[in-house]
């Protein structure tokens, strides 16, 4: 039996106005855009006109079991962003017509999700908190000159001076190193959080795969400076008391990239891991 392969009349107008909104987005004409989804829904009939079409879009919050079974049989990158694409569209058509912000809403959503902790996404994030926190550090030591420095600025001045304080800048950078020799993403940078919108196209599953790695570890390593490192923004519960090595000898330096690293392939990462496993079980806490 032939598959039925026309879209509800009543969605070709609001469909029209999608693509030329992503026109604008993208420099293109919207009849270049319109003539590539057509494109994509003929060479995936089988999905895309696969079932009849319902009197209204009545969509689950989260994609079915076979929308993401059809992404993950991607093939490249390129194909990817095809069929991601068309699930957004079938998502949000219907006889009653189309829905051109419930499409924008799941192309946003679930581009954002399948893009996780990419490791470029994270290390522009910490490359621009870092230089933010380095330049008011700038700015309050340039106060400090001054003749008679608020009471503000001297409170800024001790607290940026504070030893926890200092460790935890200093911690930034090696998690910023991380994500960027261990992530790949030196020299690179991507404010979007959108898979499918990726600058770096075919590279983007690695950054995401070594982003999350990455961000594992680090809050393994968070977990440990918090238990072994005494600070004041950190009072530990009654039941932390227990898990806290305040006066033991440290096991890292987690104001070290080296160390850290090293750490992680001569088995002192593994115990602290382990450690962490035993909280987790006894205290059912998620961090």
């Amino acid at each position: 039996m032939a598959v039925e392969t026309r879209i509800p009349k009543k969605a070709v107008e609001p469909l029209i106005l999608l693509c030329g909104k992503l026109g604008r987005e993208t420099g293109r004409q919207a009849e270049e855009v319109f003539k590539e989804f057509l494109v994509w829904m003929k060479k995936y009939a089988w999905y895309f006109f696969g079932e009849p079409w319902s009197e209204k879009a009545e969509k689950q919050v989260m994609l079915s079991g076979e929308d993401v079974e059809f992404v993950e049989r991607s093939e490249s990158y390129g194909e990817e962003c095809e069929r991601f694409a068309l699930v957004c569209l079938r998502r949000n058509m219907s006889l009653k017509g189309f829905d051109v912000e419930g499409f924008d809403r799941d192309f946003e959503f679930f581009g954002r999700i399948l893009c996780g902790n990419c490791s470029v996404w994270r290390a522009t994030g910490l490359r621009r908190f870092v230089e933010r926190v380095e330049q008011k550090r700038r700015e309050n030591e340039e106060e400090m000159k001054g003749e008679d420095p608020s009471w503000i600025t001297r409170e800024m001045y001790e607290y940026r001076r504070r030893p926890d304080v200092v460790r935890l800048d200093k911690m930034r950078l090696v998690e910023l190193r991380f994500y960027e020799e261990v992530g790949g993403a030196k020299g690179k940078s991507c404010l979007d959080r959108n898979k499918y919108r990726c600058p770096y196209g075919d590279e983007s599953e690695r950054f995401v795969e070594d982003g999350e790695l990455i961000y594992d570890l680090w809050r393994l390593v968070e977990w440990y400076d918090r238990h072994w490192n005494r600070s004041r923004m950190f009072q530990p519960s009654p039941a932390d008391v227990k898990w806290c090595h305040y006066d033991e000898a440290s096991i890292i330096d987690v104001t070290s990239y080296e160390d850290v690293l090293k750490a992680a392939e001569d088995g002192r990462l593994k115990g602290i891991f382990e450690e962490h496993e035993r909280y987790l079980k006894e205290t059912r806490s998620e961090d």
